[in-house]
């Protein structure tokens, strides 16, 4: 055998010794989505973001929640009038998971829209606890 022929044989082997063993595994660490939801009445945004991190083996969701309104509809929309930074409980990470790759479902969105954005403006104006829209803008994930 050729010495030009053994260099070739062992690069084959190399090749063999070093294939993958199945299919590659996806491991995502990061992942940032926004869903931009507008109101039937075009007088209400909703921009939901989803956001995963991870920290060691410890995986982080946050949800940026940004509201904007206008009071006619041929007004353009201004700056957020709120923009809300809820940290996902552990708890709900599956269903942050499942809703950043999957979208928000129907009743995701009317909740966006409805008590998550009403519950946002009320702690802007001090009517409500902050933690309390929170928890309303957290509840999202938990809809149908």
């Amino acid at each position: 055998m050729s010495s030009k022929a053994k260099v070739k044989a062992k690069a084959k082997g190399a090749r063999d010794f070093l294939a993958p063993a199945g299919e590659p595994k996806r491991i995502i660490v990061g992942i940032k989505v926004k869903f931009e939801l507008n109101s039937k009445n075009g007088l209400r945004r909703v921009i939901f973001g989803l956001e995963k991190d991870t920290q060691g083996d410890a995986v982080l969701w946050k949800i940026d929640f940004e509201l904007f309104e206008r009071d006619k509809k041929s007004d353009p929309y201004g700056d957020a009038l709120i923009n809300l930074d809820v940290e996902v409980d552990a708890k709900l990470n599956k269903k942050a998971e499942d809703t950043a790759h999957n979208g928000l479902t129907p009743g995701q969105a009317a909740h966006t829209l409805g008590p998550a954005a009403d519950d946002a403006k009320a702690a802007a104006s001090g009517e409500l606890d902050q933690n309390e829209a929170s928890d309303t803008v957290q509840a999202t994930l938990r809809k149908k």
